[in-house]
Order: structure tokens, then sequence, then C-alpha cells
């Protein structure tokens, strides 16, 4: 059997197997990420989230419509991601596209930076002939039909 190794808490000494953080320094992590997110712990969003990665894993399956210089691909970590951003003013109930995860962190991380405009236009890959899909591509990115 095996075990992973012990290491130290990311927020106090304490020592943690298989995590990053002891239980009582997650829950006072996750009750500041909700308090800087209160849409993220609204039932209501997560459902319309989830919905979303649903639909496009229904039409599309496992694949990442890549954004900016980044091209489709495949991959099993999607994610909703707002058109844009709430941090940079959009809405919380705003529209969402789908994205992996690493590309969704890429273009947060672009736009943190200061470097990136407000709202990063998505670059739509054609997909292969006899594709089906239910988006359609607007001016704010690919949406759903």
């Amino acid at each position: 059997m095996s075990r992973t190794l012990l290491r130290r808490c990311l927020d106090c000494p304490a020592s943690v197997r298989g995590k990053s953080r002891c239980g009582d320094c997650q829950r006072a992590h996750d009750r500041a990420k909700r308090a800087r997110r209160p849409d993220l712990d609204d039932a209501a969003e997560r459902k319309r989230r989830a919905r979303l990665v649903a639909d496009h894993r229904a039409t599309i399956g496992d694949w990442c419509p890549g954004l900016g210089q980044h091209p489709a691909h495949p991959s099993a970590d999607l994610v909703a991601d707002h058109v844009v951003e709430v941090a940079a003013g959009g809405l919380a109930s705003g529209p969402l596209r789908v994205l992996c995860r690493s590309e969704n962190s890429r273009r947060s991380a672009w736009l943190a930076s200061g470097v990136g405009p407000l709202v990063a236009a998505a670059v739509v890959t054609p997909l292969p002939p006899n594709f089906p899909t239910l988006f359609e591509t607007t001016d704010d990115g690919p949406s759903v039909a």
C-alpha cells in the first residue's frame, strides 16, 4: 500500500497527508474565497455552470475550444468561464463559455497581469466537417445557440 508523504500545511505548521491544508485552514480558505466571490456560493450559479459543461460534453465531448493563440485541444478538465470577468466588472449572471481549466487560469493570469484587455477575444478553431455543435460565434465569443 502506497501512502503519501506528510507535509506542512500551507497556512500553519500542522502536518497533513495528501492535501495542501489542514482541515481548519482549508475551511478558513474556503470561507475567504466565498467572501471574495459570493456568486460561486450560489447553488443556481453552480447548476448553470455544471449544465453548460455537461451540454458541451454531450455535444462536443472532452474538447477545449482554445482561446487566443492556443488552438482547440482535447481536455477532460472543462470549466465554465465568464466571457467578461466578474473581477473586471462583468455580471456574475453574465454569459459563460467552456474552457479547460488551464486555459481559464492562463486567461485569468493574463488579465490580472494588466497586460491583457479586460475581455480577451476568443479565437474559434474550425471544427472537422460533420462535427455537431450547438454553439454560435458572436463578437463576445462562443455562445449557446
